[in-house]
C-alpha cells in the first residue's frame, strides 16, 4: 500500500457515503459506464448480423445507422441522469437509480452469455446433448 493511498480511499468512501446525493452521482456514473459499453456492443452486434432486438422503437434506429442509436441512446440515459441529479437528494432517485443500474448489470451479463454463445457456435460444432447443457447451464438449471 502507497503512503496515503489508505487515507485516499477512506476519503473516497467517506464522500460517497456521507449522502444520498453523493451516492446517486456514483450509481449515475456507473449506469453511463454500462449504457456506454451496451451501445458499443449493440452498434457492433448489429454490425456483425447477430443482433435482434427486442426494443421495438431501436430496431426502427437502427437501420439509420450508428450515430442515430447514438443519440437515441445518449438522450435517453441523459434524460433520465438530469431528472435523478435535479432530485437526488430524494430517495425515490436513489431507489430509481440503483434499479437502473441493477436492470442494466442484468444487461450486460446478457451480453457476455450472448458472446459467449456466439464464440461456441462459430468455432464449434454442439451435439444435441451438448446444447441441451448450455441451454440449462444459461438458465441456471444444473444438468449432471
Amino acid at each position: 500500500m502507497l503512503p496515503g493511498e489508505r487515507g485516499l480511499l477512506h476519503g473516497a468512501i467517506r464522500w460517497v457515503t456521507a449522502s444520498r446525493a453523493h451516492r446517486v452521482i456514483c450509481i449515475l456514473a456507473g449506469l453511463w459506464l454500462i449504457n456506454i459499453f451496451d451501445l458499443m456492443l449493440t452498434l457492433l452486434a448489429h454490425a456483425q448480423g447477430v443482433l435482434d432486438e427486442s426494443n421495438p422503437i431501436a430496431r426502427f434506429i437502427l437501420p439509420l445507422g450508428p450515430i442515430a442509436v447514438g443519440v437515441f441512446k445518449l438522450g435517453l440515459v441523459g434524460g433520465s441522469s438530469v431528472v435523478l441529479i435535479r432530485y437526488r437528494r430524494r430517495l425515490i432517485s436513489e431507489a430509481t437509480a440503483a434499479a437502473m443500474f441493477l436492470i442494466y448489470a442484468g444487461v450486460a451479463v446478457r451480453w457476455k452469455l450472448c458472446y459467449e454463445m456466439y464464440a461456441l457456435s462459430t468455432t464449434v460444432t454442439i451435439s444435441p446433448d451438448d446444447l441441451e447443457r448450455l441451454e440449462a447451464w444459461s438458465s441456471g438449471i444444473p444438468i449432471l
